[in-house]
């Protein structure tokens, strides 16, 4: 693990490019509706994780990292995406778009807007992406 000496942040890579920038959640939701805050606390609440860190970063996204990242969530307006990593492709009606970064992983994004959108094949995913990372 590499640690920015300017904004301390944790990276898998030495000298990892990245914006040492950092928020707070309350600086990206308190620019968010009632609902969407909401929404992202009953999808947080519904993580199981044992060990992970989350590192809030411009533009109003919400990384979810142990080695590196697993989970990022990003509050729109009026909806949440959710961006995880599996190392399989799959075909299915709610992937809003997708994107092979390596042979064998991908990145998918979830768009959610009630509650309904949090479900236990979303879930199932996003934990897959977890234990990825952290093996």
């Amino acid at each position: 693990m590499w640690i920015c000496p300017k904004c301390k942040r944790q990276f898998k890579n030495k000298n990892q490019m990245h914006g040492c920038h950092q928020l707070t959640l309350e600086d990206i939701t308190k620019k968010r509706s009632e609902r969407i805050n909401e929404l992202y606390k009953e999808l947080h609440s519904k993580f199981r994780f044992k060990d992970f860190r989350r590192e809030v970063v411009p533009p109003d996204v919400i990384f979810y990292k142990t080695k590196s990242t697993f989970l990022a969530v990003k509050l729109k307006t009026k909806w949440i995406d959710v961006e995880f990593f599996l190392d399989y492709f799959m075909d299915h009606p709610i992937i809003k778009k997708y994107l092979q970064t390596s042979k064998k992983r991908f990145v998918y994004v979830v768009s959610i807007d009630n509650s309904d959108d949090i479900n236990h094949e979303l879930l199932n995913w996003i934990t897959h992406s977890y234990s990825l990372i952290s093996k």
